[in-house]
C-alpha cells in the first residue's frame, strides 16, 4: 500500500504529528512506500520521500499549488492520500470533486482543529462548516483529533468520522523531586510551563496579563514565540521567555517544571497538555476544545473558564506539592492508557487499510 501525505503547513503540533506519523509507517509491514509533500525540507525525511510544494495562501497561488499537487499525484499513483489541515484537504479534496483525482486513490483527511471551531464572525464559522459538509462527500474517512472534533463533526452533518486522538512516543517517566526531609519545599520556588505560539488562540495574552495582577509565589516559563506580532504582551520580571527550544531542550523544560498551564481560547486537541502527562507534570487547562477530553478534572490537573485565570493562578499557589505529584502520576497513566503514539499510529494504518477495501 502506497500512502501519500499532503501537508501545507509545517508548524507546531502538526510537524511533531508528521514526524511520528512517517517514523511508524516507513517501518510498517502494511505500507511499501510512504511519501510526503510538504512546504519545505525537514530533517527528519530523506529528499526520496520529500515532494517541496511551497504554501500557498492566496487565490491567486492556489491554482498553481493545485497543479503541482495533482502532477505529483498522478505521477506517485499512491493507495491513499492522507490530507492535513484546511488548505491541502479543501484543495485536493476540490480536485477530487471535479474529477481531477483518480477514483481509485483513497482520501483521508484530518483538520487538525476545524476552522468552523475557532472563534471568529459567524458568517465565516457557517462558511466553513458547509464547505466542510460538501467536501466530505468526496473523502473516504475523517480522522478526527478527538472526542470534541467528532462530535462537533457529526452535530453538523459531517460523515465518515473517526476519532484517532494524537499520540506521542512513550518516555521515561519524571523524577519525582521530593524534598529533604526538615526541608518543605515551598511554592516560591515553583516554576509553571507554557508552551505554545504567542498568540490570541494560546492565551497567552490571557495569562501574562492575569499573573501580573495576581503576582503569584510561582516563576512561569513561557517557552515559544509570535508569529503574527499581533498581540501585546504584559511584562513581568517573574516571566522568563525562552522562545522555541529545539527537543532535547524542550524535554529537559518540561521535567523541570512543577505544572504546565494551557490557557487556549480554542483547541482542537492540546498536545501540550498530552506532552505535559508523558512527563508527569499536572495540566492547569481551559475547558475548551479537546482539551476537556484530556485533562481529568480533579485528578490529572484542572479545568478551567479562562474568565477565572486569575483565581487558578491563586488555586496553583496554594496546592501542595504533595498534589501536584499526585496530579502528575495521574496524568502519565492517562497518558499510557489513551494518548501513545503506537496506539494513534495503529488506528491510523488500520484506517487505510479498511478505506482501500471498499
Amino acid at each position: 500500500m502506497k500512502v501519500l501525505h499532503v501537508a501545507e503547513t509545517l508548524k507546531g503540533g502538526l510537524e511533531t504529528y508528521l514526524r511520528t506519523v512517517s517514523g511508524f509507517q516507513k517501518s510498517s509491514p502494511d505500507i511499501t512506500q510512504v511519501k510526503f509533500i510538504l512546504p519545505g525540507r525537514v530533517d527528519w525525511l530523506g529528499a526520496e520521500n520529500t515532494h517541496v510544494v511551497p504554501t500557498a495562501r492566496k487565490a491567486s497561488a492556489l491554482v498553481g499549488y493545485a497543479g503541482q499537487v495533482r502532477r505529483i499525484i498522478e505521477s506517485e499513483r499512491p493507495a491513499v492520500l492522507h490530507l492535513h489541515s484546511s488548505i491541502a484537504g479543501g484543495v485536493v479534496r476540490a480536485m477530487a470533486l471535479l474529477g481531477q483525482i483518480p477514483r481509485g486513490v483513497k482520501i483521508v483527511y484530518c483538520s487538525h482543529g476545524w476552522a468552523f471551531d475557532q472563534t471568529g464572525p459567524a458568517y465565516k464559522k457557517l462558511a466553513y462548516r458547509w464547505i466542510e459538509r460538501l467536501l466530505s462527500w468526496r473523502t473516504d474517512a475523517i480522522i478526527c483529533i478527538s472526542d470534541h472534533e467528532t462530535r462537533i463533526a457529526e452535530q453538523f452533518g459531517i460523515q465518515g468520522c473517526r476519532c484517532i486522538p494524537n499520540g506521542i512516543d512513550r518516555l521515561a517517566p519524571a523524577a519525582s523531586a521530593e524534598p529533604a526531609q526538615g526541608q518543605p519545599a515551598t511554592s516560591a520556588q515553583r516554576k509553571i510551563l507554557f508552551v505554545g505560539r504567542l498568540d490570541r488562540q494560546k492565551g497567552i495574552d490571557a495569562l501574562l496579563d492575569a499573573y501580573v495582577r495576581v503576582r503569584p509565589n510561582f516563576r512561569l516559563i513561557v517557552v515559544g514565540d509570535s508569529v503574527r506580532n499581533d498581540l501585546q504582551l504584559a511584562q513581568s520580571e517573574q516571566v522568563e521567555f525562552k522562545g522555541w527550544l529545539e527537543k532535547d531542550a524542550l524535554d529537559a523544560v518540561y521535567r523541570d517544571c512543577d505544572a504546565t498551564i494551557v490557557p487556549s481560547r480554542w483547541e482542537g486537541f492540546g498536545l501540550v497538555a498530552v506532552e505535559a502527562m508523558a512527563r508527569s507534570k499536572a495540566v492547569f487547562a481551559s475547558d475548551v476544545g479537546g482539551l476537556v477530553d484530556i485533562v481529568a478534572h480533579g485528578r490529572s490537573g484542572r479545568l478551567f473558564s479562562l474568565a477565572n485565570i486569575d483565581q487558578v493562578l491563586r488555586d496553583i499557589d496554594g496546592l501542595s506539592d504533595a498534589s501536584l505529584r499526585q496530579m502528575g502520576e495521574a496524568g502519565r497513566q492517562i497518558f499510557e492508557e489513551k494518548f501513545t503514539s503506537q496506539r494513534m499510529n495503529t488506528a491510523i494504518v488500520n484506517l487505510y487499510k479498511e478505506s482501500v477495501v471498499r
